[in-house]
């Protein structure tokens, strides 16, 4: 089948059409606890839900321990496991609550989320969080016990957060405009941000107070990744839109991509609170270390929503140095993957960017989409291991359109 010119359904169109009305604009930074309403003694992770909460992965299980320290739920690292295995520490999937999270970070109550809202969406106004980046070096998201995160936690929290947040009293910072740029600077807005980040930058830190501490525009400067989230966060606004529960129940568009470190998972927008997955394997890339004998965990991380729109691995062809990067490791036809996008965001139209990511294209082809996405440490012992991309198969897809259907018919 020529998925070039494949018939699109009316709900499909329909989706795609919400998916670009969404305007997302960065307009706050609260606590997870403020956003979220979420409650002591519970932690949000990425992907699907996990087989057992109690026994989460490595990786994951060491971002939930330092969150416990962080938050004084533990005095040490072996009373936060114990809670975690006792399941007196519950951990929820992030996208339950409106929230991303990239790689192994889980959130907290405590945590800083950024606030991502649709300026062209009603009453009350539709908003997605995320994770406030902190800069360069040992962080969460990278699934260790490494000393040096907890710092970087109480930084973010009480330097980084209330920053920011009298800048954004300034005004909105709306996110397409600078997604575009970082298109049109080789950025494919998931392995690498760093022109897009240049453009905020531009407008973020004449906005910080006259009593900013030096070191956050030094970070926000020198920290290339730090609109990835602030990216997350609007893609996901922006599939949570196309989903609109109750409309387009025959809706094949894709609308969650992601894994939880055990397995891989999407959400259909015909049927946007099943999860269909498949065991997870992990992405493969170049290593920072070749020499380093880890072994990289199963695809986690909720950053795949950006793939689902139509960026990352969709958009390899906008950034010459990530294709570059991961060259031997890219699968055959990987410049084809835009032809299971179903059309255009308008805001990106120009950029010649596709957009809205269809399951049955992939049956119909036989070619799954792909996710730039990092590699870490299966043990969570040395974090992050490299550059990476994941392909799922399309077996999955298929499970997904059939469970559609068996949904319609039960309907």
């Amino acid at each position: 089948m020529d998925i070039s010119i494949a018939s699109i359904s009316q709900a499909n169109l329909n989706a795609l059409a919400r998916l670009g009305k969404v305007r997302p604009a960065w307009t706050a930074v609260r606590t997870a606890r403020e956003a979220l309403g979420l409650p002591e003694d519970t932690l949000l992770h990425a992907g699907p839900p996990l087989d057992n909460p109690r026994q989460p992965p490595k990786p994951v299980l060491a971002s939930a321990i330092l969150c416990c320290l962080h938050e004084g739920w533990a005095q040490d690292e072996a009373q936060a496991q114990r809670l975690i295995e006792d399941g007196r520490i519950a951990l929820f999937p992030a996208q339950q609550h409106g929230a991303v999270t990239p790689l192994a970070a889980v959130i907290s109550p405590s945590t800083s989320l950024v606030e991502v809202t649709d300026l062209n969406g009603g009453q009350p106004a539709r908003r997605a969080w995320s994770l406030l980046g902190s800069g360069a070096g040992p962080q969460i998201r990278f699934g260790s016990r490494n000393p040096e995160i907890q710092p970087r936690l109480l930084w973010r929290d009480r330097v980084l957060a209330p920053t920011l947040s009298a800048a954004l009293q300034k005004g909105a910072i709306e996110l397409n405009q600078l997604a575009t740029a970082g298109l049109a600077g080789g950025d494919d807005m998931h392995g690498r941000t760093s022109a897009a980040n240049a453009a905020l930058c531009e407008r973020l830190i004449p906005a910080l107070p006259d009593d900013a501490p030096p070191e956050v525009a030094s970070m926000l400067a020198s920290s290339p990744l730090f609109f990835l989230t602030l990216w997350m966060a609007a893609c996901h606004l922006m599939l949570d839109a196309a989903a609109d529960r109750g409309r387009d129940r025959t809706s094949s568009l894709v609308v969650g991509f992601a894994g939880n470190g055990e397995h891989f998972g999407i959400r259909l927008a015909g049927n946007p609170s099943q999860w269909i997955t498949e065991p997870g394997r992990p992405p493969v890339g170049p290593r920072f270390n070749p020499g380093l004998q880890a072994e990289p965990l199963p695809v986690i991380g909720d950053s795949g929503a950006i793939d689902a729109v139509g960026f990352g691995g969709q958009a390899l062809s906008f950034s010459p140095e990530i294709s570059a990067a991961l060259q031997g490791c890219l699968p055959a036809r990987w410049q084809d993957r835009p032809a299971l996008l179903i059309g255009t965001h308008p805001a990106f139209a120009d950029a010649g960017l596709r957009a809205g990511l269809d399951a049955g294209r992939v049956v119909a082809s036989g070619l799954a989409p792909l996710a730039a996405i990092a590699m870490i440490d299966a043990n969570g012992e040395h974090g992050l291991l490299g550059r990476g991309v994941f392909t799922p198969s399309p077996e999955l897809f298929a499970k997904a359109v059939a469970a559609l259907r068996l949904a319609e018919q039960d309907s």
